[in-house]
This record gives structure tokens, sequence and C-alpha cells, in this order.
């Protein structure tokens, strides 16, 4: 007699597909969640970069355009927060860029006392003025000047995240070499120098006499990194994007009285002196 031969029942086939299905979502969601985790470090590692990769250029500056030797590059400027962007256009709400210029001065006289008094002798600018038959016609960012956006998404942002507000991270950073002692210094503003907002109505209205002192006169908002109470600037990477809450922020710090490249450091998530949690 022939031996019959069993098959599967309907609750095993339901058992094999309910499991197979289970373990398909379980590395999808894997793989989901490791390319999630390598796009925010390549975020946190690309803007932290870019913080050193500035340290870096202020130690080794290039040379002005048109070999001016009147004027020399002290250091650069980081802005976040501008409105327009290098072509005089407003930059899109939800999109964030940071722009840095080279920070140039009188080659002349460099006085003594404190960096910030040695500084505002120096008629401190990031535009340089086009003239013609004694007039001036146009401005333009002295040396060189760049820009930079978060990559996969992210933002940066204040510390101490409030629901319902602008998050943002704005202000002004001065990276600028000591003349005499060549010894780096950092400065902060919380206030945005809005340089291609204040280049675009300048030349709308033809005049440009708000240009010559656009960074000189605001030295006084500036504080030396370290002088203050906590003496860090803190800037908080968040992955989710602008107008996302999330706890998954992460701190890039500029150390108090920091020197170098060597001062941006990324703060462990567990630290307790994390000002993004």
């Amino acid at each position: 007699m022939k031996k019959a031969t069993r098959g599967f029942t309907l609750i095993e086939i339901s058992f094999f597909l309910a499991l197979t299905g289970a373990l398909f979502v379980a590395i999808i969601v894997g793989t989901q969640n490791s390319l999630w985790q390598q796009k925010y470090n390549d975020s946190v590692t690309n803007f932290t970069n870019f913080l050193r990769t500035t340290y870096s250029q202020v130690s080794n500056p290039q040379g002005i355009s048109e070999g001016r030797s009147d004027r020399a590059i002290y250091g650069r400027l980081i802005v976040f927060g501008e409105n327009y962007d290098l072509k005089s256009e407003r930059i899109p709400q939800g999109e964030q860029k940071i722009f840095v210029y080279d920070i140039v001065g009188d080659a002349q006289s460099v006085g003594t006392g404190s960096i910030k008094d040695i500084l505002a002798t120096l008629n401190l600018n990031v535009l340089e003025e086009e003239v013609e038959n004694g007039a001036v016609v146009d401005v333009y960012p002295a040396g060189f000047t760049d820009s930079y956006s978060p990559t996969w998404n992210a933002v940066i942002e204040r510390p101490f995240y409030t629901e319902g507000e602008d998050n943002n991270f704005k202000g002004s950073i001065m990276i600028v070499k000591h003349p005499r002692s060549g010894v780096i210094n950092t400065l902060y503003s919380s206030r945005t120098i809005q340089v291609n907002e204040t280049v675009r109505n300048a030349r709308l209205a033809g005049n440009f006499e708000s240009t010559k002192t656009l960074l000189s006169s605001k030295l006084d908002t500036f504080d030396i990194v370290g002088n203050s109470d906590d003496g860090d600037i803190d800037m908080c990477l968040n992955p989710y994007g602008m107008g996302h809450t999330g706890s998954f922020r992460r701190d890039i710090r500029i150390v108090k009285n920091s020197r170098s490249s060597v001062g941006v450091v990324i703060v462990d998530q567990d630290d307790p002196t994390s000002k993004c949690n």
C-alpha cells in the first residue's frame, strides 16, 4: 500500500509566512536605522570638520586679490542666519546656509593692548571697494569667501530647544590671528552680521557708505570666547531637520580659549555638560 504524503497545514503555512514577514521587516528596519545612523554621523563629522578647517585657514591665510600691500588678512568670519546668499538672492525658508569671509584690515601701524583693542584700530571689514574715478561703484567680498550647508537635511540649532520658536543657531564668530604674537583668538557675537543683505541694499541704492564699517562698527558686540562665565560656543546638530523636535541632538563645541582646530570638539551625548540634551 502506498503511504500517504502529509502536507503543511494552514496553521503551519500561516506561521511560516508570519515569521518570514517579521524577519523581513526586522531586516528593513535595521537597515534603515543603520543608514540613518550613518547619515547622522556623517552630518556631525562634516560640520565639525568645516569648523576645524576654518581654524586651519586662519593659521595659513591666502593672499588678498590684486596683491594689495596696504591691507592684510587677519582671520575669518563665520556668519549664521543671513537672509541673502552670495548672489544677493533671498535664502528660501527652511534652507540653512552658513557663510565664511576673510577678515581684512589695515596692514600698517598695528597697535598694542588686548586683541579687541588692536582689532579696533585696523578698520576691519570683509568687503573691499571697487573704485572708478575716485568714486565707489561696487563692493565685493575680500579675499576668499565660502558657504556651507549641513548635510543630509540636518540643521544647526541653538542650545535649549524651545518648541514653536525659531531655534536655528544665529550669530557671528570671528577667528583671528593676533597681529603681533600670531596666537589665534575666537570672538563671538549673538548678532548676525548681514553681509550679503548689506551689499544688496547698497547696490540697489547706489550708496556704499553702510559697507565701509560693516564689521568694525560691530566689534563691540563680540566677546572673546573664554571671558564669559561659560565661555564655550555650543551648537546643536539636529538630524531631523528644521522644525522637528527630537532628543537626538549632538553638541559641537568650540571650547573656551580655543587656539586651533583642536578646540572644536564633539561632546558625548552622555556628557553632563552637553547643552543639547
